[in-house]
């Protein structure tokens, strides 16, 4: 069998396995350092990738936190504006309330004014009345009709 035959076959293979480890050691050599480099350049991109995005994340953060408070600037403010508006409108409707008090009680000053005038001649008129029912009464008990200055006196004195 020639396979067993070692003289023969071992040395040209153990010639081909230098050869062949060889060629690979070469290739290896030549190819390992650009391999390496292509590594390094993609790691160091990645790198440079990352960092730009968490500076990108930082940045964003920045500008939502500067947001946010603009925002809550702006609310503060227009809670200023409408609590001045409230305010504001509070003072208008009080002006005119008062406005409207006084032209309230002017009127009804004048009409106590009004009233106090006809309960006055209510008053005379009911004294005229007063006066000729007291004629009136004393006539018909006495059938003679006393003069009006005695029956007034009369009125008087009993109304006071």
């Amino acid at each position: 069998m020639p396979q067993f035959d070692f003289a023969r076959v071992a040395l040209p293979q153990i010639i081909w396995l230098f050869f062949s480890f060889g060629l690979l050691f070469l290739l290896m050599r030549a190819m390992l350092p650009k391999v390496a480099g292509v590594a390094e350049r993609r790691a160091s991109t990645i790198g440079g990738d990352l960092d730009a995005a968490d500076k990108a994340r930082l940045d964003a953060e920045t500008r939502r936190e500067a947001y946010e408070a603009g925002i809550a600037k702006t609310r503060t403010d227009a809670q200023g504006l409408i609590e001045s508006a409230k305010a504001d409108a509070a003072k208008a409707n009080e002006a005119k309330m008062k406005a409207a008090d006084e032209a309230a009680a002017a009127k009804i000053a004048a009409a106590e004014a009004e009233l106090s005038k006809q309960r006055d001649a209510a008053l005379v008129k009911l004294d005229a009345i007063a006066v000729d029912a007291t004629q009136d009464v004393v006539e018909r008990l006495t059938g003679t009709r006393p003069a009006m200055a005695a029956a007034a006196a009369a009125v008087a004195q009993a109304g006071s």
